[in-house]
């Protein structure tokens, strides 16, 4: 057989298909890391239009409902685990949208979370409105990082480390 009509050889088809999974691997391993990026970005920007909306509310009514308390102008909020409002669990901040500051309240892109804390892989927004009776009064709101694992809390901003006393929780 004359050289011109031999196709290729296995060896030379197994090279072919190594090299594309493993550029085919590589190129998955940076889509994921985007895709948390993205999340996290997502994250950022729906903490920033809560905080909004929280500031927005407390202007108008003075106050910040405690979750499963009607003592805030008459609006409450859902008291999920803990006593914590999270976006996983349903009827997140749902005074916002009562009140008429946000048509609807953004969630967690992967809104996971189940009970209170962080157990691993799962993500949720957290609100809590501590009262002036707590020894943490005041504004607590945060979600997980996925890029980092660890809290970030909104009022961590203004250098409070719990949470933001300047704010009447009731």
């Amino acid at each position: 057989m004359s050289r011109a009509n031999r196709g290729f050889t296995l060896i030379e088809l197994l090279v072919v298909i190594s090299i594309i999974a493993l550029l085919s691997s590589v190129v998955l391993s940076s889509l994921n890391s985007a895709r948390v990026k993205s999340r996290d970005a997502k994250r950022q920007v729906d903490m920033a239009n809560i905080w909004t909306a929280l500031n927005l509310f407390y202007t108008q009514y003075g106050c910040l409902p405690i979750p499963s308390s009607t003592n805030c102008a008459g609006f409450t909020t859902d008291s999920n685990s803990g006593g914590w409002d999270y976006s996983s669990q349903g009827g997140f901040l749902t005074f916002l949208t009562a009140s008429g500051v946000m048509s609807q309240v953004p969630v967690d892109p992967i809104n996971n979370m189940t009970g209170d804390g962080n157990p691993a892989g799962t993500y949720a927004y957290r609100y809590y409105c501590y009262s002036p009776q707590e020894s943490n009064a005041g504004l607590h709101l945060g979600y997980y990082s996925e890029r980092t694992g660890n809290e970030v809390m909104k009022n961590q901003a203004i250098g409070n480390s719990w949470s933001d006393s300047t704010y009447v929780c009731r």
